[in-house]
């Protein structure tokens, strides 16, 4: 969201820039007008201005001052000017005092919008620098309390019992703390809560990531609740943090207002962290019921891919309803297999944002939603006569899958880049084929279907009348003789290269009736198919 102020003491000239440019479309959502340099300021005071366009002659004080101003009190905001006076000093003042552009009234609004967006892109780049430069300085800083950590006896305690290196017997346990030399009292209870990254906002190298896990580690740590309830963190895997809290005796429940605290975690850790993550409560249970609580949170934690940076407690997920049908996914492959891939990504789109906002669907829906849409893209694929793997084997590998099922946002992503790729790999296809190379690719990838020459036609969106004409006109060839020559080629590959019966052979090339495939092959070859086979696999 941008904000953009404009600064002339003559109205009308305001209200002309302000009507010129579609400054919607250059991503501002708040335009400001301001007429002399007293309301610039007072805006400035209210508001955050991205960028100011300003006239340097006004009453009572000129735009230099409001520059020099703004450059104090505003650093970031990217500036320029709009002025009547052609004189070489005011802009070399203007440049000076950092602006960056000078411009002379009237203006063509092309040239405006052109200086407005250069402005942005300077803001951009700032913004983006600032970034990574706290992203550097939090990774220094929680990398040296990383070095300096040493894990507890009572975490491996409970790493052990998580991960059923102890039994999860009252007897086993205790002989475990007993080797410990830890105690929690007979009637103790125990609450897990699950903090689970689903995401960071950028692609951090495997060390970094470990880093940044710690960050999320020390910071909570540091809540009262933890603190209060002698809370234990365990690291059990990447991008998982389980705190299991003791409660007080008697009680089966936290101390104080734990969700405000919690909430608070999470902002912060969405905020200067870089993240985004869920919380799972679990119920109170004693200590031997601790592994079975984590694993009904990993469920759960598995089954959410609606929610983010929230808390999640597991009763949610007792009263889930009932998971939504899956879409059928026709009219999609259809309007792709004619390029209309925007009206699709829009369509799916839209119907992945009412399943989040309907909360509707689990990690299983996800799973079986994603393994349909590579259904479709097959299909549209072996239309277009490409091989898939060819296309997009690189985006259905298990890191890049595992990555697509996280959440409603991850698999939406992914179907975008998936159909974009598809689409993009069909277009390069058509770019580089005459109509002719179309038709016989086409006709490679589906011979063993039924084929017409309505179909064909339809596929190059041609009349068939006139496709006939150009199809022989380059090759020689009907379109039917050329079907025919390309299944006695295959065949004669399948019959001397493969030990496949010559009734199955029949089936794959289209042939459901065997007697009629002979006789097309024996009219073609001049010898039947056991012939052929008899004459060259014994060469």
């Amino acid at each position: 969201m941008r904000e953009l102020l404009i600064v002339d003491d003559e109205k009308h000239a305001v209200r002309g820039i302000r009507a010129g440019v579609e400054w919607g479309e250059l991503g501002f959502t708040h335009i400001h007008e301001a007429y002399n340099v007293r309301m610039a300021k007072q805006l400035f005071d209210d508001r955050r201005i991205d960028v100011l366009i300003c006239d340097i002659e006004m009453p009572q004080e000129t735009g230099f001052e409001l520059l020099e101003w703004v450059k104090e009190h505003s650093p970031d905001t990217e500036t320029m000017f709009l002025t009547c006076h052609a004189d070489f000093s005011y802009a070399q003042k203007a440049l000076q005092l950092g602006s960056c552009d000078y411009m002379l009234k009237p203006v063509r609004f092309e040239l405006l919008e052109s200086a407005v967006r250069k402005a942005l892109g300077r803001l951009a780049k700032t913004e983006q620098e600032r970034e990574k430069l706290s992203f550097v300085d939090t990774y220094a800083h929680y990398y040296k309390l990383w070095e300096a950590y040493q894990p507890l006896r009572m975490e491996r305690f409970w790493q052990d019992l998580v991960n059923r290196a102890v039994p999860a017997s009252r007897e086993k346990i205790r002989e475990a703390l007993r080797r410990e030399d830890l105690d929690f009292g007979e009637t103790a209870l125990f609450l897990p809560l699950l903090i689970s990254v689903q995401r960071w906002h950028k692609v951090l190298s495997l060390r970094e990531e470990k880093i940044m896990e710690y960050a999320l580690r020390n910071a909570i740590e540091e809540l009262e609740l933890v603190k209060r309830h002698d809370g234990q963190l365990i690291q059990l895997r990447s991008g998982a943090l389980l705190a299991i809290m003791k409660l007080p005796d008697g009680r089966g429940e936290l101390d104080g207002d734990y969700r405000q605290q919690l909430r608070e975690y999470i902002a912060a850790c969405h905020t200067y962290f870089f993240c985004d993550l869920c919380c799972y409560i679990g119920s109170p249970v004693a200590v031997e019921g601790v592994p079975g609580m984590y694993d009904k949170l990993v469920e759960q934690e598995a089954h959410n891919v609606t929610r983010s940076n929230e808390i999640i407690r597991l009763q949610d997920s007792l009263a889930r309803p009932d998971t939504a049908p899956l879409p059928v996914m026709n009219g999609w492959t259809e309007m792709l297999k004619y390029g209309r891939q925007a009206e699709v990504q829009r369509e799916i789109g839209e119907f992945l944002e009412r399943m989040r906002l309907q909360s509707c669907v689990d990690g299983r829906w996800l799973n079986a939603f994603y393994e349909d849409v590579l259904q479709m893209m097959y299909h549209v694929l072996h239309f277009k006569g490409l091989r898939a793997h060819q296309v997009f084997s690189e985006m259905i590998k298990s890191g890049h899958a595992q990555t697509a099922k996280r959440s409603l946002a991850d698999l939406r992503a992914w179907v975008d880049k998936l159909i974009h790729e598809v689409m993009r790999q069909i277009q390069t296809l058509d770019e580089g084929q005459s109509v002719v190379d179309k038709v016989r690719a086409y006709i490679a990838s589906h011979l063993n279907e039924d084929l017409s020459r309505d179909d064909i036609a339809g596929h190059v969106c041609l009349h068939p009348d006139y496709l006939a004409r150009l199809f022989k006109g380059e090759l020689g060839l009907t379109i039917s003789e050329y079907v025919l020559q390309e299944r006695v080629d295959k065949a004669k590959q399948l019959l001397s290269g493969s030990n496949l019966a010559i009734t199955a052979i029949a089936y794959e090339l289209g042939y459901g009736n065997y007697s009629h495939f002979s006789k097309m092959f024996k009219k073609a070859a001049q010898m039947s198919p056991q012939e052929y086979r008899k004459l060259y696999q014994s060469q």
